[in-house]
């Protein structure tokens, strides 16, 4: 079997994800600075492996591809929903997830850091009200497989990153001090995610990135949700 679960919802579930997909767009719908983007899957209709398989298990690296092919000068305010593949780690099948999220391009990153976490815990607390915990990590490499963390470090961004955090969210937070903690390899600055305290489960993840290509350079910083837990909450 090649693609594990292509979820079909029926029913109370999918009245719980209509509602989510709803409650995003009117968050982000409402703010005139924002586009919504439709994003495709490709998928190799021959398929005669999971080798073969191009399905796209992230929504970011699409987004930024766009941007540097067509427009990497102008600010950039977009939202998205759509699903993504991956492989699941206990048993290779690759399962389908949900994802919401939010990308803003060319904005000073302080000023993008701060509207990325108020539309994120907006989006939050209408759905959860409470129990969610950030947690915090400054992923700067040596290696992309070194992350040099050091709470004490002059090189250390976190704390300006927390304090803006505190002055505009009021929900708990952590910080992940670890050396060799994971960030997605496109997250070269300040990175955060979201967990439940009920789950356990990472409901949303985010950060800052600079990408160039062919001479074209962008920064941008944005989140994704993982719908699929949050809809478990509701």
């Amino acid at each position: 079997m090649l693609v594990n679960s292509f979820d079909t919802k029926y029913a109370k579930t999918a009245a719980k994800y209509e509602s989510l997909d709803n409650s995003f767009i009117k968050i982000l719908g409402s703010n005139k600075k924002f586009s919504r983007i439709f994003t495709s899957v490709i998928e190799n209709k021959s398929l005669k492996s999971l080798s073969e398989i191009t399905l796209r298990s992230d929504i970011t690296g699409q987004v930024i591809n766009t941007i540097l092919t067509h427009d990497s000068n102008s600010k950039h305010f977009l939202y998205y929903m759509g699903d993504v593949f991956q492989k699941d780690k206990m048993d290779n099948n690759i399962k389908q997830f949900r994802q919401h999220g939010v990308e803003i391009i060319n904005l000073p990153k302080k000023n993008s850091y701060k509207e990325v976490l108020v539309i994120l815990d907006r989006v939050l607390k209408k759905i959860l009200k409470k129990n969610y915990t950030y947690v915090f990590t400054d992923p700067k490499m040596k290696k992309k497989s070194n992350y040099l963390l050091d709470g004490g470090s002059s090189k250390n961004n976190i704390s300006k990153f927390v304090r803006l955090f505190k002055e505009n969210i009021n929900a708990p937070y952590e910080l992940n001090l670890e050396k060799d903690f994971f960030s997605q390899e496109y997250h070269q600055d300040i990175f955060f995610y979201v967990y439940s305290n009920i789950s356990k489960k990472i409901l949303a993840q985010g950060g800052g990135y600079q990408y160039k290509k062919n001479k074209k350079k962008i920064e941008g910083f944005g989140f994704s949700c993982n719908v699929d837990y949050i809809a478990e909450l509701t």
